[in-house]
């Protein structure tokens, strides 16, 4: 074995990404609300930054009318951070006109407090510490529906507790919320409904408790015939039943609506769409004037000074970083609206097939970026507030050489099965030759199903009305 130096010459492509780098792509997939939290901590971490309110109620007096060092030498920084630092422009707040902005929209208050409400009207009856603390544990099992699937005798089995107490526990429960509240499944949901309600609903009580399967299969004639009644009284029945509450929970609970804060806002003005972005609570930031002072005067500790020249980098590529978010979702938003005039002006049949590669070569970025910038965030626009991604949809030529997303062609499903003859429902066979002759769009049948069954529409059979 013998030991000796050698030299090779290797090419490759290495990519190497700087913590800068790094930052920019972390705060350009940031939504308003968390940009918001992480200049909040930013602002709370590096005594370099201060936003645009902090900079009003500081001290009038100007602390570089002391200082003999120029800034240059001081900092041996570039200009544009140079402009930022004397304060002669803001960085990292959005621009545009946004009176017409209305993001905030009224949002309802919660009518109760959740399951909370419920155990709160138990509390002051007259029942038993244990008989709430078990109605306590039956709140806890049901499902987003309010159902409890598996029955009373595997939680009572689990908890070492007679089922009858916690028989009695679920009809105290009944008292104070909805009578189906921890109904096993829908048809008992429905009959507990049928005995709550004011008078007899004989038949109802029995299409649900003998045909219920009949009932979801829509085979209205078998059940007027085994009930030996007429369709008319069938469908009597069958309001009652559609008055019913399938989701007894759904009045209790903790959450009746999510509010969206929409980050780019685009508005028509004199027949062409402005893009802007949303300025609701974003501060303006800039480098501190008084931190100056302090590397000023830590000159003279090298360990001092050399934390605090960290922390001005580390300032000065947060700054970059929400310039660079600020600037791409900018760019990005406007080439999007740009080619998608139309679906802002007619509505979702307009959406024209688009990739997010086309707008990444129109912007000259990466797709990644693109990816990353649309990422969580929405516009305001005139067709309601829309999630950037809803913009990008696959698609396919039509036969005329045009091209229909599939946004598009699922607006036309919707459209031609909401004109379909109910007595004589359409079937996807049939709404794949009404798309091919008067669309020119060519899908296949599964195609169709697959489309049908992301709008919620049931096959032809429960469409059928008798």
């Amino acid at each position: 074995m013998r030991l000796e130096y050698t030299q090779n010459l290797r090419l490759e492509q290495r990519l190497v990404q700087s913590p800068q780098m790094i930052q920019a792509m972390q705060v350009l997939q940031l939504t308003t609300p968390e940009l918001l939290d992480r200049i909040d901590a930013e602002l709370e971490d590096n005594p370099f930054l201060e936003s645009g309110t902090e900079a009003e109620e500081g001290p009038a007096e100007s602390s570089s009318e002391t200082d003999e060092t120029p800034l240059e030498e001081a900092f041996d920084l570039d200009e544009p951070l140079l402009e930022a630092f004397r304060g002669e422009g803001p960085v990292g707040r959005a621009g545009g006109d946004t009176e017409e902005f209305d993001a905030l929209q009224q949002v309802a208050a919660p009518e109760s407090e959740g399951t909370e409400g419920i155990m709160t009207e138990l509390r002051i009856r007259d029942i038993d510490a244990e008989e709430i603390e078990h109605a306590g544990l039956l709140l806890a099992q049901l499902d987003e529906r309010g159902f409890l699937p598996q029955g009373l005798e595997p939680m009572a089995k689990m908890i070492d507790v007679p089922v009858e107490e916690l028989e009695e526990a679920l009809e105290d429960l009944r008292e104070v919320s909805p009578p189906a509240l921890g109904a096993v499944d829908l048809r008992e949901c429905y009959l507990l409904q049928l005995e709550a309600l004011p008078g007899a609903h004989e038949l109802a009580e029995a299409i649900v408790r003998d045909h219920f399967d009949e009932l979801l299969a829509n085979k209205l004639p078998q059940i007027a015939d085994a009930l030996e009644i007429d369709l008319a009284e069938l469908r009597e029945a069958i309001e009652v039943l559609a008055g019913l509450d399938s989701r007894p929970i759904a009045g209790f609970g903790d959450d009746t609506g999510a509010l969206i804060l929409p980050d780019v806002v685009v508005v028509e003005r004199n027949g062409e769409y402005e893009v802007s972005l949303t300025r609701e609570g974003l501060p303006e930031l800039r480098l501190s004037k008084a931190a100056r002072d302090m590397l000023e005067k830590a000159k003279g500790d090298k360990r001092l000074h050399g934390f605090l020249m960290k922390k001005l980098e580390r300032a000065r590529w947060f700054l970059d970083a929400v310039n660079h978010r600020r600037e791409s979702l900018l760019r990005i938003a406007t080439a999007i609206v740009q080619r998608q005039r139309e679906f802002l002006d007619y509505g979702p049949e307009k959406l024209r097939p688009l990739k997010m590669q086309e707008i990444a070569d129109a912007v000259g970025v990466h797709i990644s970026t693109v990816s990353r910038a649309i990422r969580g965030k929405f516009a305001q626009t005139p067709q309601g507030i829309l999630p950037l991604k809803a913009f990008f949809s696959g698609g396919q030529r039509t036969s005329r050489g045009g091209q229909r997303s599939r946004v598009a062609i699922q607006e036309r499903i919707k459209a031609i099965v909401d004109a379909e003859d109910r007595s004589a429902p359409l079937s996807d066979e049939e709404i794949v030759r009404i798309l091919r002759e008067r669309d020119g769009i060519k899908v296949a049948r599964r195609t169709i199903t697959k489309y049908r069954k992301a709008l919620g529409i049931p096959a032809s059979t429960m469409r059928r009305s008798y």
